[in-house]
């Protein structure tokens, strides 16, 4: 099985879209060919930005697929994460690279170029790949 770890902005676009990389991974978390980890950092995150900028209806979209996809929580430490990470990638964003550490994922997804996808991130070290939504399904397609 493989294990990913969603940045809360491929939440956010699940939410706002049915079609779309973001909706395809979590389509996928459904069945028995992904495991979804995420923080409540993470969750907490995406509600607000989809409660500050979008409809009910998407936030009722977030909620129906939080529950489906069956997020495995795990928990970090702030701490741990800004020591390990704040070298690399700003403050927010040591969370999401620590989440990632700890669930012992395969794969981080974010749509965040500029701050995971910049050079100092491509030439860092991580026991996972980091890519967009829309890459990894391509990626699982080759595979």
């Amino acid at each position: 099985m493989i294990r990913v770890f969603l940045d809360a902005n491929v939440y956010f676009s699940a939410a706002r879209s049915k079609s779309g990389g973001s909706a395809a991974v979590l389509e996928l978390a459904k069945s028995t060919q992904l495991r979804v980890f995420a923080t409540s950092i993470i969750l907490r995150e995406a509600e607000r930005n989809i409660r500050l900028k979008e409809p009910q209806n998407t936030r009722l979209r977030f909620y129906e697929i939080v529950k489906e996809c069956k997020a495995k929580l795990v928990t970090i430490d702030k701490r741990q994460a800004e020591k390990r990470y704040l070298p690399l990638i700003n403050r927010k964003d040591t969370y999401v690279l620590e989440g990632a550490r700890k669930a012992q994922v395969d794969y981080l997804l974010t749509f965040d170029k500029r701050h995971f996808m910049n050079r100092k991130m491509k030439t860092a070290v991580f026991p996972f790949k980091i890519l967009r939504p829309g890459h990894f399904i391509r990626t699982l397609a080759l595979e």
